[in-house]
């Protein structure tokens, strides 16, 4: 397992509800990008786990309960970096994921571009 150097921001995705979110967090554990991954069911988590790349943090939380996201989203920092995203809809998602740059950010800016993390 790699270690990974602290990014200038992370998204926490919530795996649980959207597929192209899933989707989303699958393209960005392929490309070894830092981002969190959180769902209230452990086995949505588990490929996240499975082969862990070193730039992954995959936990289990009730994301409806705002303490947990919160805990979610602090373990993350911890870990990563700051959180500037939390990704849980398609309507979260970055535009132009397509193309995924090879200095491991979305945007070009290191950021996911969605709703700032609370």
């Amino acid at each position: 397992m790699r270690k990974n150097t602290r990014s200038p921001h992370v998204a926490l995705v919530v795996v649980d509800d959207d597929p192209a979110v899933r989707d989303h967090a699958r393209t960005l554990f392929a490309h070894d990008i830092p981002f969190g991954v959180v769902s209230g069911h452990y086995s949505a988590v588990v490929p996240f786990m499975l082969g862990n790349n070193g730039h992954t943090v995959a936990l289990v939380a009730d994301v409806d309960d705002p303490d947990q996201l919160a805990e979610a989203i602090v373990a993350t920092e911890r870990r990563l970096g700051p959180v500037g995203a939390v990704i849980r809809y398609a309507s979260d998602l970055p535009g132009g994921t397509a193309a995924i740059d090879g200095a491991g950010s979305i945007d070009g800016a290191g950021r996911g571009g969605a709703a700032p993390a609370a």
